[in-house]
Formats: structure tokens, C-alpha cells, sequence
């Protein structure tokens, strides 16, 4: 007698059975956010890493003058993106400080990814530039 495999899918807490095409279908993309999240937290960095390797916070008692320098950084930084439109600061802050992906992004605003990484570079090369020219 064989058995054949049942595919089933959990939806607001209900079992239900479905084909293994949607079964696949229903998890891919569950299974694609995971892997993504598991490789960016590869590329993370503990505190204590980069203090191994040298780098990080080494002294509790941080140089007055490395505040200033680090504080003057960060006020460029926002100067620079102040030229920017609204909706290219919204990209970078979904980016870098809210941690999405740029298929996150292309879903929520409805511009494909392809486009999206393309402004992203174009915005990212010019905020180079302009902190260069401070």
C-alpha cells in the first residue's frame, strides 16, 4: 500500500490540505526571508569581534577629541542628506537603518527591486561625493 504524502499549509491557526504546488508556493518565500536574514546575520559583527580584531570600542573613557570628530562626521552626514528628496531619505532609511531588503522595500512601495537598487547606488555614490566635499 502507498502512502502518499499530504501537503497541508497553517493559516490563522487552521491546518488545511493543499497541493504540493501550493504548498511550495505558500513557503518559498517564508523559506527565501529566513535564508536572508540567516546571511545577513553572518555579516554581522559582535562588540566583542571587533574588539579581537582591533577594532571597536577599546576604552571606556572615549578621547574628547574623537567625540568631536565623530559628532562633526555625523552632522555632515545629515547636511549631506538634506539635499535629498523625501522619498530618496525614506529609501536609505528603509535600507540602512530599518534594516529591509530591497524586495521588503519593492513590496511595500510598489517600485521594482531592480529600480530600487539602482537609485540605491546612484544615492549612495552621490553622498560619497558629497561628503568628500566637506
Amino acid at each position: 500500500m502507498e502512502h502518499k504524502k499530504e501537503w497541508s499549509v497553517l493559516i490563522d491557526g487552521v491546518k488545511i490540505t493543499v497541493s504540493r504546488e501550493i504548498y511550495l508556493e505558500y513557503y518559498r518565500p517564508v523559506w527565501r526571508e529566513s535564508k536572508r536574514r540567516a546571511v545577513r546575520a553572518g555579516m554581522e559583527c559582535s562588540l566583542e569581534m571587533l574588539e579581537s580584531c582591533g577594532g571597536g570600542i577599546t576604552d571606556a573613557t572615549a578621547d574628547v577629541s574623537d567625540l568631536v570628530a565623530a559628532r562633526l562626521q555625523v552632522d555632515r552626514l545629515y547636511a549631506a542628506l538634506a539635499d535629498f528628496t523625501e522619498a530618496e531619505r525614506d529609501l536609505l532609511a528603509a535600507l540602512y537603518f530599518h534594516c529591509k531588503s530591497e524586495y521588503e522595500y519593492a513590496a511595500e512601495s510598489g517600485i521594482p527591486r531592480k529600480t530600487i537598487n539602482n537609485c540605491k547606488r546612484r544615492l549612495l555614490e552621490r553622498l560619497r561625493r558629497k561628503l568628500n566635499n566637506f
